[in-house]
Parts: structure tokens; C-alpha cells; sequence
């Protein structure tokens, strides 16, 4: 009998050993996965993070990782407590601006919680706020769409009109601006889907712009942005720039039009979070990332077949860019890191 209790109670440790491991709970942006934008990119490193867990505690990622995709504003508070009032999580990360509201409201009352935002201040004892300069790959992407444009007038699309797009589209103009100086403000045409996962009206909304004469749109509008790809492939003369992940590879049938991709490396931010919660070094407050950031990473270009810099990277794009666009951008990066380019956003 004492040898059967024995065995139990190694049985019992030794269960209770293999879930004794930290969990991840992630609430994702409106939209979902699936936008092969923003939030896949912050699923990602939420993933990447839970396979380095799960490594080191011989148990799976899935069993690290929880996530919800709220289909409305309304629904990420009751996530928010839902997660926290649970106990369970080691850290609770929270995607998208419009989770702000809600996390000022939960966050004080589970002061022992954890908490990251990603795209937005919450000031908190027990929150991290995750900020990255979008505004320079937006940049990247003007230089680009400066160049390129055969008809001096380019588009922006974005999910909504607010402080967080507009940088996007400030970064843009200017950019483009910079690398053409024969080009005015009034050349860079801009429109608001006001939703995050309507393609069809992207789609639409962009072949307006193309039909105005606009013959390159970069966008910053989750799904809907789906829709300028979409838009660009009904004409030869159309074109257009991704946005956060190099989007020709995550949506290869349209890596004939997309000439390239701003970088938004929300994945390596969101993993560096996780994992600073696990080895006990993460600490609240404000993390920005970017180019001209102490940091040093976070964004970025994805163009062209090879590796320029760290900041100018391959893309699987099929359509052909002049040397002189590539060289131009290593230009501007560099600038960006020494300050010599000024980016200026409200």
C-alpha cells in the first residue's frame, strides 16, 4: 500500500510538473486572423514565443497559447476580464489601439496582472505599451511609390480615419515627396474604408482612386486592405505597396502587383514581451520600435530579390524595380537612423 501511495504521489508532482508552465493569453484586433497584416503578425509572435516555452516545458504551444478574435469593439473588455479574472495568465496581451479604452477599465482592478498593449499608451503599473514608428516604413514605401508612379499621383488607403493612420499617411506623403520633388501634397490622394474587414469596399474605394489617375495605392486598413490588391490586378497600369509583412509572399496570387511592403515587425515585439515576462526581466512602461528607436529594429522595406540592410529587405515580389529605387531607399534609411530625415507627424 505504501509503495501504491508512493507511486500516486509521483504520479500527482510529476502531472502537476508538466502544466506548471507560463500561459500567454492573446485578444486580437477586430478583423481577425487572416488579414496576413497586423494581427497575423502579432499572432505570430505570440506563437514564436509559446514554441520557445513549450520547448523548455515538453508540453505544446497550444498549450501555452489562448486567443480570442473579438468581432467589435464591444466585446474587448469582457475578453479583457475574462482573461484576467481567470487567474491562469502569465501575461495578457492586448492588439490594437481600440483595446485602450477597455484596458484602462480592467487593468487597475487586477493589479497582480500583467498586461501589453500593442499600438497604443496605457499608463499602468502593470502594463506595457508597445509603439512602433509606422510612420517610417510608411516613409519607405513614399520614396517607393515617389519613384515609381508614371503618373504623379498615388493613393493611400486606411481602415479609418484616425491619429494612428493618419501617421501612416504622413509618413507616406513625405516619403514620396522627398524622392520626387516634382510631386505636391495635393498628388497623394487618400481614402477611409472606416472598417477594418470590408475588402469589397476597399476594393471599390481603390478603384476609385486608380480610375482618378492614381497608379500606385499603399494602404493601412487590416482586410480591407485585401481589396487594393484585388482593385490592381483589373488593369496592367495599376500597382500597389503592403503593409506590415512583406504581403507578396502572404498573398502570393497578387505578388505580380504588389510592388512591396512596409515592415511592421509586431512579431518580434509581441515574442521579446512574452518572453521578458518569462524570464522575469519585463518590467511596465513604454517600448517603442522602430528605425531611429534604441531598439534599432522594428521597421522597414521588404523589396526587391535580395537582403540590402536590415532595413531594406527581399521580397518574393514579381514586378521588377529599377536598381536606382533599391539605392534610393538604402538612402533614406540610413537617414532615418541618423537623423538627417526628419519625419514629421502630428
Amino acid at each position: 500500500m505504501r509503495k501504491l501511495l508512493v507511486l500516486l504521489a509521483v504520479m500527482v508532482f510529476a502531472t502537476a510538473m508538466a502544466v506548471a508552465h507560463p500561459k500567454i493569453g492573446l485578444i486580437l484586433a477586430t478583423g481577425g486572423l487572416g488579414d496576413l497584416s497586423f494581427n497575423d503578425q502579432g499572432f505570430k509572435g505570440a506563437m514564436d514565443a509559446a514554441t520557445v516555452i513549450a520547448e523548455q516545458y515538453g508540453v505544446t504551444p497550444q498549450a501555452v497559447l489562448d486567443y480570442v478574435e473579438p468581432t467589435s469593439i464591444a466585446e474587448y473588455e469582457g475578453f479583457q476580464l475574462q482573461f484576467a479574472d481567470s487567474g491562469d495568465y502569465d501575461v495578457i496581451i492586448c492588439i490594437g489601439f481600440d483595446q485602450a479604452s477597455a484596458l484602462e477599465t480592467v487593468a487597475p482592478q487586477y493589479p497582480e496582472q500583467r498586461f501589453v498593449i500593442v499600438d497604443m499608451v496605457v499608463i499602468g503599473d502593470n502594463i506595457a505599451s508597445v509603439i512602433t514608428n509606422d510612420w517610417e516604413s510608411a516613409f519607405l514605401c513614399g520614396v517607393t511609390a515617389g519613384m515609381m508612379t508614371e503618373t504623379r499621383r498615388i493613393g493611400f488607403l486606411g481602415g479609418m480615419e484616425i491619429p494612428l493612420i493618419v501617421r501612416f499617411l504622413q509618413g507616406y506623403t513625405q516619403g514620396a515627396l522627398w524622392a520626387n520633388p516634382d510631386m505636391s501634397e495635393a498628388d497623394v490622394v487618400a481614402r477611409y474604408v472606416g472598417d477594418w474587414a470590408n475588402p469589397t469596399l476597399g476594393a471599390e474605394l481603390s478603384r476609385e482612386m486608380y480610375n482618378a489617375g492614381v497608379d500606385i495605392i499603399y494602404g493601412a486598413a487590416g482586410k480591407s486592405h485585401l481589396g487594393v490588391f484585388a482593385a490592381a490586378e483589373e488593369n496592367p497600369n495599376w500597382w500597389a505597396l503592403g503593409t506590415d509583412v512583406d504581403q507578396a509572399l502572404t498573398a502570393p496570387e497578387h505578388a505580380d502587383v504588389i510592388i512591396a511592403s512596409g515592415l511592421k515587425r509586431v512579431d518580434l515585439a509581441v515574442e521579446a514581451e512574452i518572453l521578458q515576462v518569462v524570464d522575469g526581466t519585463w518590467e511596465p512602461g513604454i517600448r517603442s520600435y522602430g528605425i531611429a528607436t534604441e531598439f534599432g529594429f522594428g521597421t522597414g522595406i521588404a523589396i526587391g530579390p535580395e537582403d540590402i540592410n536590415e532595413y531594406v529587405r527581399a521580397s518574393a515580389s514579381e514586378v521588377e524595380v529599377p536598381c536606382s529605387v533599391i539605392v534610393k531607399l538604402a538612402e533614406a534609411a540610413r537617414g532615418i537612423a541618423d537623423g538627417s530625415i526628419e519625419i514629421i507627424i502630428d
